[in-house]
């Protein structure tokens, strides 16, 4: 207000405190609405202070509004509101959505609608502009999450491409699944697809169980239903494929099963999730690629 940059008579200040908590000035505060009442507070304000025997960690704060111009005061106090009313600060957004969204993916929905505005808010910080949000452009953002995502037929994947590092060291550090890859040749840029669908499949995994998307009864028949069908597809190739070499044999199994799209629980599954799966089976050593991959290699720690 002192610089100039904010219009105190069309503007609104809103200090939110979870969990719910209460306090004398707190309440003076959201109650002043005149300036007589904003006289008093200061007046009062500025007597307790005085009274401290030791300077509180916001000091620096509070003097420079026991300082600051009596109008700007004003101003400043009369349009504040403290609002401490949610035990849980997420309730309120749960509220919005709640008439539309399953109760399934509320909470994800949620935690996507606070990231989405806190790194929007730090990418114009750090561009040194005020960290305010296009409005309109955020909530396009969010109705188009929330319309993809709220299907009951659809287990949307809420993970993003895992880190060029994390997947680099596990690479190297050559757990089963890589070595089962290894075995057949593949070649670098399939295993670090393979590697980034197995991290990207694991963290769903977390995530769809926390959110209670889907249980372990639902994982172990994805599993058994997995190892049925990469067993359909090695008998095939080979029987069609016994004249070419182990490693082509085990690399037309790999490629056939990570081409497969099969519904967890009835439901469409994200592309990565299906190859990763297979990889997490192959870690541990229920399936496999090369035919001879059981002696080929150690068990899996």
């Amino acid at each position: 207000m002192a610089a100039g940059e904010i219009d105190p008579a069309t503007s609104h200040f809103r200090l939110y405190v979870t969990p719910v908590k209460a306090g004398a000035f707190a309440i003076a505060l959201n109650d002043a609405k005149t300036d007589a009442d904003v006289e008093a507070l200061v007046a009062n304000l500025a007597k307790a202070h005085s009274k401290l025997k030791a300077a509180p960690a916001c000091d620096a704060d509070v003097q420079a509004f026991l300082n600051a111009d009596a109008a700007h005061c004003a101003a400043l106090v009369k349009n504040l509101a403290v609002i401490s009313v949610d035990a849980d600060p997420v309730d309120p957004i749960r509220a919005i959505f709640k008439p539309t969204v399953s109760p399934l993916i509320i909470d994800l929905v949620c935690e996507r609608a606070i990231g989405a505005a806190k790194e929007a808010a730090d990418r114009l910080i750090r561009a040194g502009k005020p960290a305010i949000l296009d409005v309109d452009a955020f909530q396009a953002e969010q109705r188009a999450f929330v319309q993809k995502n709220n299907l009951p037929g659809l287990l949307s994947s809420f993970t993003k491409q895992p880190p060029v590092e994390a997947i680099e060291q596990l690479i190297a550090d050559r757990p089963a699944f890589v070595r089962q890859l290894e075995l057949i040749e593949v070649g670098d840029e399939a295993c670090v697809r393979a590697v980034s669908d197995y991290l990207r499949t694991l963290a769903d995994i977390s995530i769809w169980g926390e959110s209670g998307l889907i249980f372990e009864k639902n994982l172990s028949d994805w599993d058994d239903d997995l190892v049925g069908r990469y067993e359909h597809v090695s008998a095939e190739v080979h029987d069609i494929q016994a004249g070419h070499p182990a490693t082509v044999r085990g690399r037309i199994v790999y490629r056939r099963c990570a081409q497969l799209q099969p519904p967890l629980d009835g439901r469409v599954v994200p592309g990565h999730f299906v190859h990763g799966s297979f990889n997490a089976l192959a870690h541990g050593l229920r399936l496999g690629w090369h035919p001879d991959y059981q002696t080929l290699l150690e068990p899996a720690t």
